[in-house]
């Protein structure tokens, strides 16, 4: 992974300009230790995801989320290096360590509301906001099994396993509807399940294309590249992908 230009980017977006971006990292963790050539087992059983369980939003947040399971994620401190936000985050959630980061696969662009500090014109609270612009950078990582406990004990459910098979994260519920009117706590955010997909898809069929540091990632996915195609097929075929699927790839 081109660590110096990840740094770079972190250091451009901290310019007075940019004084006021939110920068998030996410974190994307597969272990593919117990993938067998069995007939009688789907690859998708047998790889598994990193994931955090939120008993309810994170202090940070700026989006009020329910609680819910989802990737380890969080804001990068002021002046904080990424690649260690990369490493503080997983570690904090998960409890698991980070053996190495593999490479950035993608940043997502998007706007937050946030409370505003000025309000010149008085406005009531749930009026005052101010609309701020977040980068999501996504990495996809090595880790360990948990190691220890949780620091993030107040807002993460450390009882919970963190490995889950890639099947059972596909098949969870949303952990919010999308009016927002119906929550589920053992439900998974549709944004992050949807990074995941997004992620896995491009590692598998154009990872040099559409990831930004893709050739480190093609050549990490390699020895198990064939694993991960297979479990996505069974999990197309069981329609746990339809609300991924664009209306151009429904049609080929």
């Amino acid at each position: 992974m081109e660590t110096e230009q990840t740094e770079q980017i972190f250091e451009e977006t901290t310019t007075e300009e940019t004084r006021k971006l939110i920068l998030t990292i996410s974190t994307i963790a597969f272990d593919f230790d117990f993938v067998t050539s069995d007939p009688s087992r789907s690859r998708a059983d047998e790889i598994k995801v990193l994931l955090v369980k939120n008993k309810k939003p994170s202090r940070k947040s700026k989006e009020g989320k329910p609680g819910g399971f989802g990737l380890p994620t969080g804001q990068v401190e002021s002046r904080e290096a990424i690649l260690h936000a990369v490493e503080r985050e997983t570690e904090d959630e998960s409890g698991c360590s980070v053996k190495k980061i593999i490479g950035k696969l993608f940043v997502i662009k998007k706007t937050l509301k946030i409370p505003g500090k000025e309000n010149p014109e008085n406005l009531p609270n749930h009026l005052n906001y101010e609309s701020v612009p977040n980068e999501i950078h996504v990495f996809l990582v090595e880790a360990s099994e948990p190691l220890r406990r949780i620091r993030e004990a107040d807002e993460i459910d450390g009882s919970v396993e963190p490995w889950k098979p890639l099947r059972e994260v596909f098949e969870m519920p949303l952990a919010q509807d999308r009016s927002g009117s119906r929550k589920n706590s053992d439900g998974i955010y549709f944004s992050h399940i949807k990074r995941l997909y997004t992620a896995i898809e491009s590692m598998i069929y154009n990872p040099e294309e559409e990831l930004v540091d893709g050739e480190a990632i093609k050549r990490w996915l390699e020895p198990n590249r064939q694993a991960l195609y297979s479990a996505m097929s069974d999990l197309r075929k069981s329609g746990l992908l339809e609300n991924f699927i664009t209306p151009d790839e429904a049609q080929e």
